[in-house]
């Protein structure tokens, strides 16, 4: 006879293991959530302030060269002649103003007039009635979208020069120089110049003949055209003699002149760092910085014979002091997270 089929008995959760196990699940679930979250969050904030180290590297690196670059015009020392062959003098020339190698602007109000920095921004190119002229009106500097309470700085300077190929011993109206890859372009505005003496001056046109470039210098109208007649040797000094051009340049007049503004393109609501260079409209350099602040090392005592940075001042209280160095702070939004944070850095002028 079989013996019956026996089943065994399974025994099963009960509700309360049930809920237990279900809590632990969502418990460790929810940690697991969370410590992602977290990491996520950190990673967010770390690439954030990578960013905005980055940016403040990028923002102070361009200031830095630009002040150390500027008074640069070859040869010709700050104490050497300085000519104006132009119609406009320098203060109406603000975008090749080569006799003032750095100037700043002191934010000392709250709004967008051109009282509200000092000196006034009337010295310089902007949209704005009784500014400076630009040579390109469509290119000058968007008064209204300036920051507020944010300084500005111009710095002027003269690139490597290309050597004169003759000569320049008589007034004339064409400077001969030797072609290379740096050539001149029509419309450029140049300084010739020794150890002794420089005089700016605009190129007409530009021809090439022989390894040997022509630059004419037409007469005009208005402050950016060449005055009839003005003589490129200040006070009757030649450029080079009988035996040759004897180290005699000539170079491209560069200006940078640098504020912070509303952003634009995707970016547009914010603010960035830009940049005004020469006669071309301004160029967004670096965005997420919404402030600019800037001392000057001045030597009130250079008589003394001990050049050295005796104190450190705003722009307003520079004067007639010689400057030396510049302290620049730029201060950047945060993004992802990063707080917003200030740079600063000092730079001594070389020139």
């Amino acid at each position: 006879m079989k013996t019956p089929l026996r089943f065994r008995q399974i025994a099963g959760l009960s509700l309360l293991e049930l809920m237990l196990a279900v809590a632990l699940g969502v418990t460790l679930t929810a940690a697991v959530v969370q410590l992602f979250a977290g990491s996520s969050r950190s990673h967010a904030a770390l690439g954030g302030q990578a960013r905005l180290q980055e940016s403040a590297r990028h923002a102070l690196g361009f200031l830095a060269r630009s002040a150390r670059n500027a008074g640069y015009r070859g040869c010709a020392s700050g104490d050497s002649v300085l000519a104006n062959a132009l119609h406009g003098g320098w203060e109406d020339v603000a975008e090749l103003d080569v006799s003032r190698p750095v100037q700043g602007f002191e934010a000392v109000g709250d709004g967008v007039d051109a009282g509200d920095w000092q000196p006034g921004l009337t010295a310089l190119p902007v949209r704005n009635s009784g500014a400076a002229p630009a040579f390109k009106s469509r290119n000058r500097i968007n008064l209204r979208r300036l920051r507020p309470g944010s300084d500005i700085v111009a710095f002027r300077r003269a690139e490597p020069g290309v050597p004169l190929a003759a000569p320049l011993q008589r007034d004339v109206d064409a400077v001969v120089v030797s072609a290379d890859g740096r050539a001149f372009r029509a419309d450029d505005f140049v300084l010739v110049s020794t150890c002794e003496q420089a005089a700016l001056f605009r190129v007409t046109t530009a021809s090439t003949a022989g390894g040997r470039m022509t630059l004419a210098r037409s007469d005009g109208q208005g402050a950016f055209a060449n005055r009839a007649g003005h003589s490129l040797l200040p006070h009757g000094l030649s450029y080079g003699d009988a035996a040759g051009p004897q180290g005699a340049a000539v170079a491209r007049v560069v200006s940078e002149i640098y504020f912070v503004a509303r952003a634009a393109g995707r970016n547009a609501g914010a603010w960035s760092l830009w940049r005004k260079t020469s006669t071309r409209a301004p160029a967004e350099l670096v965005a997420g910085v919404e402030g600019l602040q800037l001392l000057f090392g001045i030597d009130e005592t250079p008589a003394n014979g001990d050049t050295a940075v005796e104190r450190y001042v705003d722009a307003s209280a520079v004067g007639g002091n010689a400057v030396l160095a510049m302290h620049v702070s730029v201060v950047l939004s945060g993004v992802d997270g990063a707080p917003r944070r200030t740079f600063a850095r000092t730079v001594a002028f070389r020139n």
